[in-house]
């Protein structure tokens, strides 16, 4: 699995982890530091993560879209109005939006589901993920926010 810390909202350091070898000590090579993981409650009987190792927080799941996905479905949007409106009705135009067609459906191809920590803000991917992770939740995340 591939852990990406976060601290403060940035990313100081990652790592890459076999879940079934269950290390306890990390060296980390950005910040040149020793990180302990505690694994005694973080693996579920199915060897699937349940909570984090780094903070032992709740996680909950998360789908990664790569940062263009804001730019297609504007041009998306911008094509089929033109379209609506009859501005544009060419053959350029129709290459056009079915180039965005399959940019589109490529992005949702690629993007995959992460875990993230509510409490530290670190990122799990790469790894299998049981069915009682749920998406981000508010209450949760204000709960975690007040605790500290």
């Amino acid at each position: 699995m591939l852990v990406k810390l976060h601290q403060d909202g940035q990313k100081p350091d990652h790592f890459s982890v076999e879940i079934e070898g269950r290390p306890s000590k990390i060296h980390l090579e950005q910040s040149n530091e020793d990180l302990f993981l505690d694994w005694n409650s973080s693996i579920d009987d199915s060897g699937k993560l349940k909570s984090c190792v780094v903070c032992r927080g709740d996680l909950f799941r998360e789908n990664t879209l790569p940062q263009i996905t804001g730019f297609v479905i504007v041009l998306a949007f911008a094509g089929g109005v033109a379209g609506l409106l009859g501005l544009v009705t060419t053959w350029p135009m129709l290459i056009a939006m079915g180039v965005v067609l399959l940019v589109d459906i490529t992005i949702l191809v690629l993007c995959f589901t992460r875990l993230v920590c509510y409490k530290c803000g670190t990122r799990f991917s790469k790894l299998p993920i049981a069915p009682y992770h749920q998406k981000w939740d508010a209450d949760r995340a204000e709960q975690v926010r007040r605790s500290r």
